[in-house]
């Protein structure tokens, strides 16, 4: 973009934001620039020609009619932890909308409307005032709207479903900043596919009366971590092989903590029967030697308070993603050997998000697009750093790692991939979204044919 088009696009901007005082507006020259591009990941090299910050979706959607009309691209934030920056570009608006961040519940239907940028842990904060809970991500920083549209894995997976099958109904800024109630077709496009066909403005979801959990972080002992690795694993399978009850969520992780690096497992009991929760805890526990276990009651939101003290709010490097079915004894030989290899950096990390087996998006979902549908695990490679000199060695080992997990068994690798953790310059979307693909690209065509949603997460 030419100096020029930036300055004359500037001048309408300033013109429409004139005439709109109560939406907040930053420039590049505004003291709050710096602070509202801080993100996840550190971004250095993207700088949007301004930052709207509507408080209503009725705001929002003027914001959008406005720079659709006048051809000048922008961007859209519900919360700012996508590792590759696709809230941003260079040249384009970001219409930040974490203003839009309300939590209004229906006792009678179970149900809370809340805004499309609302953080998950505002969301948890809110809900808890009434005792009440909601599928949610693992860091309390992630927006909402964002985890649940593309997948949305957490530590009520297993219990509630994925964030993709939270979404009611929901409230989109379209293709001519019109504000309209998803119909039944839009939404199934939404449920997966999210932004890619408007601006999501407000969701409709599911709430739960649950003010008190079973949770913590158990930390097992590491000293030969492929063997705590291989150990664990085969007494999880072997639970899992008996069933295990869909209150219980477990996320492993590899950790480096000041002793060195640890496997460490998440354990969200979902339920208020405490006395059966500690019977499973038990028989975690008892999977392999444990160094420390954290579990105790607890409710939802202190939990999510607990997990933030082990992810840093800010960092730099490059998150992979692949999805598996199983853990087969070929993929924990690579896990082990790789998370051996791990950069000793505290911002550096394994972990999986599996969707288990009998769980409630386990299962074919007509209304949706979201196409992992069979149990499988999401492996998060996080070559991330603290420190400057561990960056290079820390996404290279991720990169690796990686590699290696693309040549197992291909029978094994889901074709769909997280979008969340995926750099759009390598997904297929053709294979993430299998046969629901063609009926997504004529989507694509009926609500946005102009394409000015181009720089949605989904892309066709």
């Amino acid at each position: 973009m030419t100096d020029n088009l930036a300055r004359e696009r500037l001048q309408k901007l300033a013109g429409f934001f004139a005439n709109n005082p109560s939406i907040q507006y930053v420039t590049p020259t505004s003291p709050q620039y710096a602070e509202l591009c801080a993100a996840y990941v550190s971004l250095p090299d993207l700088n949007p020609l301004a930052i709207a910050r509507p408080s209503t979706v009725e705001a929002a959607a003027s914001v959008v009619s406005f720079v659709v009309t006048n051809d000048i691209p922008f961007t859209v934030r519900s919360g700012g932890h996508d590792s590759f920056g696709r809230f941003f570009r260079n040249g384009a608006v970001a219409v930040d909308l974490r203003l839009i961040n309300y939590v209004k519940i229906d006792q009678e239907s179970s149900t809370a409307r809340i805004g499309g940028g609302i953080l998950g842990g505002d969301m948890i904060r809110a809900l808890q005032k009434h005792g009440l809970a909601a599928a949610v991500g693992t860091i309390s920083s992630v927006g909402y709207a964002g985890w649940a549209m593309y997948g949305g894995y957490g530590p009520y997976s297993s219990k509630f479903g994925l964030g993709v099958d939270q979404i009611l109904a929901a409230k989109v800024i379209n293709a001519k900043g019109e504000l309209v109630d998803a119909d039944a077709e839009l939404l199934r496009a939404v449920r997966g596919a999210g932004g890619a066909f408007g601006v999501v403005a407000e969701l409709t979801i599911p709430v739960h009366r649950l003010d008190q959990t079973l949770a913590g972080a158990i930390a097992f002992q590491s000293d030969d971590l492929p063997a705590v690795i291989r150990q664990y694993n085969s007494g999880y399978q072997a639970l899992s092989a008996e069933g295990i009850p869909a209150e219980l969520t477990l996320q492993q992780s590899i950790i480096n903590l000041p002793h060195g690096k640890t496997l460490v497992v998440l354990f969200v009991w979902a339920s208020p029967d405490i006395k059966t929760g500690q019977l499973w805890a038990e028989k975690i526990c008892a999977l392999a030697p444990v160094a420390h276990n954290a579990i105790q009651p607890t409710t939802p939101l202190t939990y999510l308070t607990d997990t933030d003290r082990m992810v840093p709010s800010h960092t730099r490097g490059r998150v992979r993603t692949i999805s598996l079915k199983r853990l087969s004894d070929e993929v924990l030989d690579v896990i082990s050997a790789n998370v051996l290899k791990m950069p000793a950096d505290p911002h550096t990390l394994f972990a999986m998000h599996e969707l288990r087996t009998g769980t409630p998006s386990a299962q074919a979902h007509s209304d949706s697009v979201f196409a992992a549908r069979e149990g499988h695990f999401v492996f998060e490679i996080i070559g991330n750093a603290q420190r400057e000199e561990n960056l290079d060695r820390a996404t290279a080992w991720g990169q690796d790692f990686w590699n290696e997990l693309t040549r197992t068994d291909a029978e094994n690798v889901l074709p769909a991939t997280y979008l969340s953790l995926s750099a759009p310059e390598e997904v297929q979307m053709s294979r993430v979204f299998g046969e629901k693909y063609a009926w997504l690209v004529d989507m694509k065509g009926k609500y946005d044919p102009r394409g000015v949603f181009a720089a949605a997460t989904a892309r066709f």
